[in-house]
């Protein structure tokens, strides 16, 4: 396997903006190919856990904790609740436009986004 640790320990204070940008392209690259690989491990996990080869209800392995769950809970609501959000929505976009709504402003943060996304 090669080694990943690298990039993590590199040496940033001497570093150009472009070398920066460079490394961070490549943290990013190297990042979508952990997660792409790490769904494909949890695909194979859920074909061995349809064959019985490991249970579902919760296991250990080399001290990491290993559960699955049927997924976060969702509701579709009647059209009269779709209606009150919708009444809702629209005060709120008014709320904007009169300038009674108060705008905050969240965390700062950098967005990178691959080439052709």
């Amino acid at each position: 396997m090669a080694d990943l640790t690298q990039p993590f320990e590199a040496d940033l204070s001497g570093m150009t903006a472009d070398q920066v940008l460079d490394h961070l392209i490549q943290l990013r690259t190297i990042k979508h190919d952990i997660e792409a690989a790490d769904d494909k491990a949890l695909d194979r996990l859920d074909e061995l856990a349809e064959a019985g080869e490991i249970d579902r209800g919760g296991f250990s392995h080399n001290d990491w904790g290993v559960s699955w769950s049927a997924g976060k809970a969702a509701y579709v609501y009647p059209a009269n609740v779709q209606e009150l959000e919708e009444e809702l929505k629209e005060a709120r976009d008014a709320a904007k436009a009169a300038g009674t709504a108060t705008k905050t402003t969240g965390n700062p943060f950098w967005t990178i986004k691959r080439p052709g996304s």
